[in-house]
Protein backbone atom coordinates (compact mmCIF):
# COMPACT_ATOMS: atom_id res chain seq x y z
CA UNK A 1 0.00 0.00 0.00
CA UNK A 2 1.61 3.21 -1.11
CA UNK A 3 0.87 6.78 -0.34
CA UNK A 4 0.18 9.01 -3.27
CA UNK A 5 -0.17 12.76 -3.46
CA UNK A 6 -2.15 14.60 -6.08
CA UNK A 7 -0.26 17.61 -7.42
CA UNK A 8 -3.19 19.27 -9.09
CA UNK A 9 -4.19 22.60 -7.59
CA UNK A 10 -7.38 24.45 -8.28
CA UNK A 11 -7.78 28.21 -8.31
CA UNK A 12 -10.38 27.98 -5.51
CA UNK A 13 -7.87 26.15 -3.29
CA UNK A 14 -5.28 28.90 -3.83
CA UNK A 15 -7.81 31.65 -3.04
CA UNK A 16 -8.96 29.82 0.09
CA UNK A 17 -5.36 29.40 1.27
CA UNK A 18 -4.55 33.07 0.58
CA UNK A 19 -7.71 34.18 2.40
CA UNK A 20 -6.85 32.07 5.45
CA UNK A 21 -3.30 33.44 5.52
CA UNK A 22 -4.58 37.03 5.21
CA UNK A 23 -7.10 36.54 8.04
CA UNK A 24 -4.41 35.05 10.28
CA UNK A 25 -1.97 37.85 9.39
CA UNK A 26 -4.59 40.52 10.08
CA UNK A 27 -5.47 38.93 13.41
CA UNK A 28 -1.82 38.71 14.48
CA UNK A 29 -1.10 42.27 13.28
CA UNK A 30 -4.06 43.73 15.15
CA UNK A 31 -3.21 41.80 18.29
CA UNK A 32 0.47 42.66 18.14
CA UNK A 33 -0.25 46.24 17.11
CA UNK A 34 -2.49 46.83 20.12
CA UNK A 35 0.00 45.27 22.51
CA UNK A 36 2.85 47.25 20.98
CA UNK A 37 0.78 50.44 21.28
CA UNK A 38 -0.05 49.63 24.89
CA UNK A 39 3.60 48.92 25.62
CA UNK A 40 4.65 52.24 24.08
CA UNK A 41 2.00 54.06 26.10
CA UNK A 42 3.15 52.38 29.31
CA UNK A 43 6.78 53.30 28.58
CA UNK A 44 5.79 56.92 27.95
CA UNK A 45 3.74 57.03 31.16
CA UNK A 46 6.60 55.51 33.12
CA UNK A 47 8.98 58.15 31.78
CA UNK A 48 6.53 60.93 32.66
CA UNK A 49 6.05 59.56 36.18
CA UNK A 50 9.82 59.49 36.67
CA UNK A 51 10.06 63.12 35.54
CA UNK A 52 7.15 64.10 37.80
CA UNK A 53 8.80 62.34 40.73
CA UNK A 54 12.00 64.34 40.27
CA UNK A 55 9.99 67.56 39.91
CA UNK A 56 8.04 66.81 43.09
CA UNK A 57 11.31 66.13 44.90
CA UNK A 58 12.69 69.52 43.78
CA UNK A 59 9.39 71.17 44.76
CA UNK A 60 9.54 69.53 48.19
CA UNK A 61 13.09 70.75 48.73
CA UNK A 62 12.01 74.27 47.76
CA UNK A 63 9.11 74.15 50.22
CA UNK A 64 11.47 73.03 52.98
CA UNK A 65 13.79 75.94 52.25
CA UNK A 66 10.86 78.37 52.32
CA UNK A 67 9.67 76.95 55.65
CA UNK A 68 13.15 77.39 57.13
CA UNK A 69 13.29 80.97 55.82
CA UNK A 70 9.88 81.74 57.33
CA UNK A 71 11.04 80.34 60.66
CA UNK A 72 14.17 82.48 60.56
CA UNK A 73 12.16 85.58 59.64
CA UNK A 74 9.74 84.93 62.53
CA UNK A 75 12.68 84.52 64.91
CA UNK A 76 14.28 87.74 63.66
CA UNK A 77 10.96 89.59 64.09
CA UNK A 78 10.71 88.26 67.67
CA UNK A 79 14.24 89.43 68.45
CA UNK A 80 13.49 92.80 66.85
CA UNK A 81 10.36 93.21 69.01
CA UNK A 82 12.30 92.22 72.13
CA UNK A 83 15.02 94.76 71.36
CA UNK A 84 12.43 97.44 70.64
CA UNK A 85 10.82 96.85 74.05
CA UNK A 86 14.21 96.64 75.74
CA UNK A 87 13.86 92.96 76.69
CA UNK A 88 16.92 91.79 74.78
CA UNK A 89 19.39 93.81 76.80
CA UNK A 90 19.97 94.09 80.54
CA UNK A 91 18.85 97.46 81.92
CA UNK A 92 21.04 97.36 85.04
CA UNK A 93 24.47 98.95 85.28
CA UNK A 94 27.20 96.87 83.70
CA UNK A 95 29.02 94.33 85.77
CA UNK A 96 32.41 92.84 85.11
CA UNK A 97 31.10 89.52 83.77
CA UNK A 98 28.06 90.89 81.89
CA UNK A 99 28.55 92.63 78.57
CA UNK A 100 25.04 94.10 78.39
CA UNK A 101 23.47 91.43 76.23
CA UNK A 102 20.85 89.23 77.84
CA UNK A 103 21.95 85.61 77.75
CA UNK A 104 19.53 82.82 78.44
Amino acid sequence: MGLTFEWTVKLGDILTMCGAVMVAAAFLYNRGGKEAGDQMSLNALSKEFTEMKSEFKAFSETLQKIAIQEMKIDLLMKWYDELRRGEGYIQEPRRANVDGEYKR
